[in-house]
């Protein structure tokens, strides 16, 4: 709490020094209203289908194994920072689903899959906003512009705002803070898959679809698979078949997931223990963002050991040293914890996330987050 006051004073005082210190900046940043949208009556059959497939996750997450169930840490946020839309599913309230489907991106509450509360907070007040302009979005585009790209590269990182995106123009490109290091991210992973024609491409607790986004936008073809819980999950289908509605697209209760799918669509959406079906090296790339060190331990392992034999490539940004701590004395792994089989992969890197280190502009213990790449042994 006194971290975040004395932050909450230093980006005042940082935003009051950016307005009168008339930096150059070379691009112009607009910082977007956080208003709510009203519902577009052009997604009402989209909206319907999701709520079917909603509707068939929370009866389905009824016989979900408890090895598999979220730890007590997401079941409160998803208690309480969730409970609009679960309370349109059990009201059978379709005008609010489609309501918070259209707002995700915005909402009152921290959701756990974007920075939504801070950018409320911060673009309310003209001192806060100088420092979201300056301190945040500005220092984010430098450090894009070290990996290689210039202000013409911009079209790379411009991101969708279905579901109500809050975040920043730049000259005109919409971004969210989680834009950039996602682009960086997935362009870094695209160099190992690119020669693949048609690459199958996992994501273990995707959030809204953002990093499958720009995972999937550089292949003409390709199949993308969530595995998640149903709250997080149909907010991934809403955005990423909003952003690619030409693509064919199986949500989990539409018809059983077999191996054929991953050849006949090109989005799929399932609960988690579904992973269950992914065949051996059925997956050119699995990644995980996060999730692994919100979950119990032997749920981690669970999961990993599924990803050893379905996957080859292996991405996932978890931490190093820092555990999380539920109920019952449960804990969570840390990634030297993690059942890796070292007989299959190579670890090809182990680096600290540079995003989680925005905030300080320096190297912060507490962040702990490290990016790690494990690849299949070359059988030569």
């Amino acid at each position: 709490m006194i971290k975040k006051i004395i932050f909450y004073l230093y980006a005042h005082l940082i935003g009051l020094i950016k307005i009168f210190s008339f930096q150059k900046k070379n691009i112009e940043i607009k910082i977007k209203k956080p208003i709510h949208v009203k519902i577009n009556n052009d997604d009402v059959k989209l909206h319907k289908r999701l709520f079917d497939f909603y509707k068939k996750l929370k009866l389905d997450e009824i016989n979900t194994p408890d090895l598999v169930k979220p730890s007590s840490m997401w079941q409160k946020h998803i208690n309480n920072d969730y409970k609009f839309l679960v309370e349109s599913y059990k009201k059978e309230d379709f005008d609010n689903f489609s309501f918070f489907l259209s707002n995700f991106g915005n909402w009152n509450n921290y959701l756990g899959i974007e920075h939504n509360n801070l950018l409320q907070r911060y673009s309310k007040n003209f001192l806060l906003k100088s420092f979201l302009k300056n301190e945040i979005f500005l220092k984010y585009f430098k450090i894009w512009k070290d990996f290689g790209y210039t202000k013409n590269d911009l079209n790379k990182i411009a991101t969708p705002e279905h579901g109500n995106q809050l975040g920043a123009y730049l000259d005109g490109n919409f971004v969210t803070i989680g834009s950039f290091f996602n682009q960086i991210i997935s362009n870094i992973l695209y160099q190992h898959i690119k020669e693949i024609e048609r690459p199958i491409i996992c994501d273990l607790g995707g959030g809204y679809g953002k990093l499958g986004y720009f995972l999937t936008k550089g292949f003409k073809k390709s199949c993308f698979i969530d595995f998640d819980i149903p709250e997080v999950l149909v907010l991934a289908a809403y955005y990423l078949l909003k952003t690619y509605p030409k693509k064919t697209c199986l949500l989990f209760g539409e018809k059983k997931f077999e191996k054929k799918d991953l050849d006949n669509f090109d989005l799929i959406f399932m609960p988690p223990i579904e992973i269950k079906k992914m065949e051996e090296n059925s997956v050119n790339l699995f990644v995980n963002k996060n999730s692994l060190g919100e979950m119990r331990g032997e749920t981690a392992k669970f999961y990993i050991e599924k990803i050893n034999s379905c996957s080859k490539i292996f991405f996932h940004m978890n931490h190093n040293r820092i555990r999380n701590n539920f109920e019952n004395n449960e804990k969570s792994l840390i990634s030297s914890e993690y059942p890796i089989s070292k007989e299959k992969f190579d670890l090809i890197f182990d680096y600290p996330d540079l995003g989680h280190f925005i905030y300080t502009g320096r190297y912060d213990a507490n962040n702990d987050i490290f990016m790690n790449l494990f690849k299949i042994k070359s059988k030569s």
